[in-house]
């Protein structure tokens, strides 16, 4: 449908909302709305009938239209490997999350991987997300982690906090906008437009929830339990060498990225019955309160960031066994430590492997 510059402007205002934030197309699917008139607080009540109709348009009929300029937007990455592993996490958290909410059969996510080489990636309205390429070196490709990330979106996007975003934080810019400027959907649309990648439209409740909901939907499908902490403790080890953009830039302060690695560490003790825990200060593992085994650097990841994944490995044992047996603990064909039919850790890297091995069998 063609549409005006002035409704292209003042359209602007629907925002993308992501484990950072990125900024949406300033064109965008639209139903015939005429937003002109809006000039005086008397209008204020026509202002939020027309911006809840949009919104439910893109969020349902217009979705996929909306897709398509987000894609022109920001381009789309062939890397295949990226795109092979969005897909098969896409899949897996998405049946995942059909379990308890049935809903995202009937609205199921649209995905691509963009051109954009900063660590980002964001869920817009109507189940539309973007994997940015630069996400995916920073996490060498674990995608454990990039599971993590993926399952935050969608955590966004299962929750509407897009759409929250916008009904809650952009009408009072709007409204002064227009007293500040006479009146004009197209001045209204330029001062949203200038708003869009910025804390405005994102709170921190909105992140905590959707990391919370990224635990659970990212364990259910499988994936490492540690992998949260795994993933914020890599960006604390790489720190201003990642480069981040939009809102990821106002929540990557350090007090804050301690506090979701620390958080998500607590959802390892809880998941493993309070049995696993790693010290965040030395990343010592511990069974029942006792040392099991601190990892080392390696080329690849930090000492810290191993012994996250190594934890949520024991967490997933402990979660369905509260005693496994001393008699269940051997090292495969391909020197992974087990237990039953669960993988713990690789043993290339250890310096001493039968005494990492001797060790874990006295702790449970």
């Amino acid at each position: 449908m063609l549409i005006t510059r002035t409704k292209k402007a003042a359209l602007a205002a629907l925002a993308a909302l992501g484990f950072a934030f990125a900024p949406v197309p300033a064109t965008m699917p639209v139903q015939a709305i005429d937003l002109s008139t809006i000039g005086t607080i008397a209008s204020a009540g026509a202002y939020y009938v027309q911006l809840n109709k949009q919104l439910s348009y893109l969020d349902n009929e217009g979705r996929n239209a909306y897709m398509d300029q987000v894609k022109e937007k920001y381009g789309v990455n062939s890397d295949p490997a990226a795109n092979a592993m969005t897909a098969r996490v896409m899949n897996r958290l998405s049946a995942a999350i059909a379990k308890s909410d049935p809903s995202i059969l009937k609205k199921p996510y649209n995905y691509f991987v963009n051109n954009d080489t900063s660590f980002n990636a964001f869920c817009t309205i109507g189940h539309n997300m973007s994997v940015n390429i630069g996400l995916f070196a920073p996490l060498n490709y674990n995608e454990n982690e990039v599971a993590f990330v993926l399952a935050h979106e969608m955590g966004h996007g299962q929750k509407n906090h897009a759409i929250s975003g916008v009904k809650k934080r952009m009408p009072l810019d709007l409204l002064a906008s227009i007293y500040g400027s006479g009146g004009g959907a197209a001045q209204l649309g330029s001062a949203i437009l200038n708003q869009i990648g910025t804390a405005n439209l994102i709170t921190k409740p909105m992140e905590k929830e959707a990391d919370a909901l990224a635990f659970n939907y990212a364990v259910q499908a499988g994936y490492n339990i540690g992998g949260g902490a795994a993933l914020w403790q890599r960006f604390l080890d790489q720190g201003s060498n990642v480069k981040t953009s939009g809102v990821m830039e106002l929540f990557n302060d350090h007090p804050t990225t301690v506090s979701r690695r620390d958080t998500y560490s607590e959802d390892i003790t809880k998941w493993s019955n309070k049995v696993v825990a790693v010290n965040t200060d030395t990343g010592m593992i511990t069974l029942h309160g006792k040392d099991f085994y601190q990892p080392k650097d390696i080329s690849s990841m930090s000492g810290k960031e191993q012994a996250y994944l190594i934890a949520g490995n024991l967490a997933a044992v402990y979660h369905t066994n509260k005693k496994p047996s001393a008699n269940s603990v051997y090292v495969n064909s391909s020197n992974i430590l087990c237990i039953g039919q669960q993988p713990i850790m690789d043993l290339a890297p250890v310096a001493n492997p039968s005494a990492v091995t001797a060790n874990l069998k006295k702790l449970l």
